[in-house]
């Protein structure tokens, strides 16, 4: 079933750009009913898994998590929805994070905050 998930999901990805929330919504909604109608829906989550795989092949990053000691402003958020398109933006304000910010691109993350840069200098400091 899997190379099936993996066919259904990169056709439901295509036909499904440009969509509206509510369109998405119905796609889903009936998805799900179909498969519980065949008695199928533990195949809900690797479905899941094979979109996100499918949207990252077409658009590259499916999340992007970034967190902030402060809110992001208009003008920054609005960047970053720009050089993202296609992808979910997320934000978090961390207040330990003191300054800078942690991005989380998919699975891979970038450490570009004051408490993660102190963090590194202390594990340094503690092997000389």
């Amino acid at each position: 079933m899997k190379k099936n998930e993996n066919k259904l999901a990169r056709a439901l990805v295509k036909s499904l750009e440009g969509a509206d929330d509510k369109t998405v919504k119905s796609v889903a909604k009936d998805l799900i009913h179909e498969l519980a109608s065949i008695r199928e829906t533990h195949r809900v989550r690797g479905l899941l898994d094979a979109i996100e795989g499918a949207w990252r092949e077409r658009h590259g990053a499916a999340t992007i998590t970034i967190a902030t000691a402060f809110p992001l402003s208009t003008a920054l958020r609005k960047k970053l929805e720009r050089i993202a398109e296609g992808a979910e933006l997320r934000e978090q304000v961390v207040p330990e994070l003191i300054g800078g910010a942690r991005l989380r691109v998919d699975e891979k993350i970038i450490e570009g905050s004051i408490s993660g840069q102190l963090e590194q200098l202390s594990r340094a400091f503690e092997n000389v």
